[in-house]
């Protein structure tokens, strides 16, 4: 009797041992999109899920398992599971890759004529005269005379032995620096600097028309990417956020972009 009742208890703890538990939750894009097509792998067990269409995710999981977050145009990401994982969703947020470059594969096709073939393996006349101006260039010497730190004439103590400060120098010194920091040329935008410049057109200007058209909220965000590539949004107006000239300028990209997109329903 007792030999039963150990072999009841210990099967009873190997079902609550290898019991099944999952991770759920939601994968959305930087801007707050969901994504779907999402594939979450658990690297343990090699099992993989791919997301719905509104971003939501199941997939089994044990605590210390490491899920993996992947989809084509996004950079990957991935997550340890805990024991809070399994009490709360696991949401997952998937920034945009800034570039996809294709891989070029170069193949060499020996034809048997070896004087041929080697000649083939020697780097193109232009590359060659490249390199050789870029040699000669880097092997010169500089003529750029290097700046020195020096303090503006209209800011150095005033020399008292020499007569009455010159206040007229002074006045027009100050004028002339205020104007050239008035007249700053605008720089490019970092990549923080221009997700924060989309978030802000997202969140104070008026886009009815855009969703008029029928378009989802990345649908938004591809045209956003761009109007900035082809007006330089980011670059020209992050720092001095002009909304009637930034409607203007998507404007103008919207009769370019529909031309050669299809978005909306």
């Amino acid at each position: 009797m007792k030999t039963k009742l150990l072999i009841l208890l210990f099967s009873a703890l190997s079902l609550s041992t290898y019991a099944q538990q999952y991770i759920f939750g939601k994968v959305s894009s930087e801007f707050g999109s969901e994504l779907e097509n999402v594939i979450i792998m658990n690297t343990r067990t090699d099992e993989k899920v791919v997301s719905d269409k509104d971003g939501n995710y199941m997939i089994p999981a044990k605590a210390f398992d490491e899920l993996r977050f992947v989809r084509s145009g996004y950079e990957r990401n991935s997550a340890k599971i805990s024991a809070d994982h399994f009490s709360k969703p696991l949401n997952m947020i998937l920034a945009q890759a800034p570039y996809e470059i294709p891989e070029i594969e170069l193949v060499f096709h020996p034809t048997g004529n070896l004087k041929k073939d080697v000649k083939s393996l020697d780097p193109p006349k232009r590359v060659m005269a490249l390199n050789a101006d870029l040699n000669k260039y880097m092997m010169t010497p500089s003529t750029v005379v290097e700046p020195k730190l020096t303090m503006p004439s209209a800011f150095a103590p005033p020399n008292y032995n020499a007569g009455q400060v010159n206040m007229l120098g002074i006045a027009s010194a100050i004028s002339g620096l205020l104007g050239k920091a008035k007249n700053t040329k605008p720089t490019t935008a970092n990549y923080a600097e221009t997700q924060e410049f989309y978030r802000r057109i997202k969140n104070t200007m008026n886009l009815s028309f855009y969703t008029s058209q029928g378009w989802t909220e990345e649908d938004i965000d591809r045209f956003l990417i761009y109007a900035d590539d082809n007006y330089s949004l980011a670059k020209k107006f992050r720092k001095s956020f002009d909304i009637g000239a930034i409607d203007m300028a998507m404007k103008l990209a919207y009769k370019e972009y529909i031309k050669t997109h299809k978005v909306g329903s």
